[in-house]
C-alpha cells in the first residue's frame, strides 16, 4: 500500500496539475483574447449601429467617457446623455482595430489601444480620415466591460455640442490604495513636467513600450522617440491632475482621468482632458503605457 502511495505521489509529481487545468499565464492569455474580442465585437456594432450604440452596449455602469470639446464625464447613464445629443456624430462611421491589449495579473482589468477609421455614414470607398483611440476595460461576471475611452481625431471640439444639464466629472480619488498609486504617479508626472519640461517627464514616466498619440497622426513608441516628439515641439508649458482613476485588484495596472492645459510659447492656453493607462513595472515602479486625450471647454 505504502509503495501504491509513494508511485502515485511521484506520478502527480512528473504530471503536474490535473487535465484540463490552466497555468496562470495560460489563463492570462485567455482574458486577453477575450478582451480583444470585446473590443472587436465593439468596433463592429460601432461601424453597423454607430459608436452611441456601441458605447451602450460595452459600458460599465462607471464609464468614463472622454469626447471631444465636452468636459470628463463619469457614468455611463451621463455619457449617453452627451452622445445622443451629438449631430456631427450621427454624420460618422467609426470603426477601430486593437494594435495592443494587456490583462492585469488577476484579469480584473483590461488596457487596449489602436487605430480608428473614420468615414461618412454610408460611404463604401476609402475612409475619410485616421484617428486613435485608448481604452480600459474592467472584467466581471457578465464579461468585460468598457470602464474608460477615448477617441482621438473622432472630431474637432468646436462640433460638441453642449448637453443641457451635463455635469463634468468632480475629483473622486482614494487616499490609499493601488488607485491611489497611480493618481500618485500622475501626479508626481505633472510636476516633473512643470519643473523640468514636458521632454524629460515624458521620458522618465514612460515605460519601455510606453505610446504617445500626438495630433500629428502618427503613433510616437519608446521613451527616446517620446523626448525627441516633446523637444522638437514648440516650447510650452504643461500643467495637468487627474479626476478620476482605476485600478486593477492586483494593482499592477491602472489608468487615470485628468484635465490639462498646455501653453505655448507667446501662444493662447489649449484646455484638455487626457486617458493615462499605466502598469507597475516588475521592480515596483510605476510607468504609464499609453497617453492621449482631446479637448475640453476652458474656464
Amino acid at each position: 500500500m505504502l509503495v501504491r502511495s509513494l508511485l502515485a505521489a511521484s506520478l502527480l509529481g512528473v504530471l503536474g496539475a490535473p487535465l484540463g487545468a490552466q497555468s496562470p499565464a495560460d489563463q492570462r492569455l485567455a482574458w486577453r483574447d477575450q478582451l480583444l474580442a470585446a473590443d472587436r465585437a465593439m468596433a463592429d456594432t460601432s461601424s453597423v449601429s454607430g459608436l452611441a450604440a456601441a458605447i451602450a452596449r460595452s459600458a460599465h455602469a462607471d464609464l468614463a467617457l472622454l469626447y471631444p470639446g465636452a468636459p470628463v464625464v463619469a457614468g455611463r447613464d451621463l455619457a449617453m446623455q452627451l452622445l445622443a445629443a451629438q449631430d456631427a456624430l450621427r454624420s460618422l462611421r467609426v470603426r477601430w482595430t486593437p494594435l495592443y491589449a494587456e490583462v492585469s495579473e488577476d484579469g480584473t482589468l483590461g488596457v487596449t489601444w489602436g487605430a480608428t477609421a473614420l468615414a461618412a455614414t454610408g460611404a463604401t470607398g476609402a475612409p475619410l480620415r485616421m484617428g486613435k483611440y485608448l481604452s480600459a476595460w474592467r472584467r466581471g461576471a457578465d464579461g468585460w466591460r468598457l470602464v474608460a475611452h477615448a477617441q482621438l481625431g473622432l472630431l474637432p471640439a468646436a462640433a460638441y455640442t453642449t448637453t443641457p444639464g451635463l455635469r463634468g466629472a468632480t475629483t473622486v480619488l482614494p487616499s490609499s490604495g493601488a488607485v491611489a498609486d497611480f493618481a500618485r504617479a500622475d501626479t508626481e508626472f505633472a510636476t516633473l513636467a512643470g519643473r523640468e519640461g514636458a521632454g524629460i517627464a515624458f521620458a522618465t514616466w514612460a515605460a519601455a513600450d510606453a505610446v504617445v498619440f500626438p495630433g500629428t497622426g502618427e503613433l510616437v513608441r519608446g521613451p527616446d522617440a517620446i523626448r525627441r516628439l516633446m523637444t522638437e515641439t514648440t516650447p510650452s508649458q504643461w500643467r495637468w491632475a487627474p479626476v478620476l482613476g482605476g485600478a486593477s485588484g492586483s494593482g499592477d495596472l491602472g489608468f487615470t482621468v485628468g484635465e490639462a492645459t498646455i501653453i505655448p510659447q507667446g501662444g493662447a492656453p489649449a484646455y484638455t482632458k487626457y486617458l493615462s493607462l499605466w502598469r507597475r513595472e516588475n521592480d515596483g515602479r510605476i510607468r504609464y503605457l499609453a497617453d492621449g486625450g482631446n479637448g475640453r471647454p476652458g474656464p
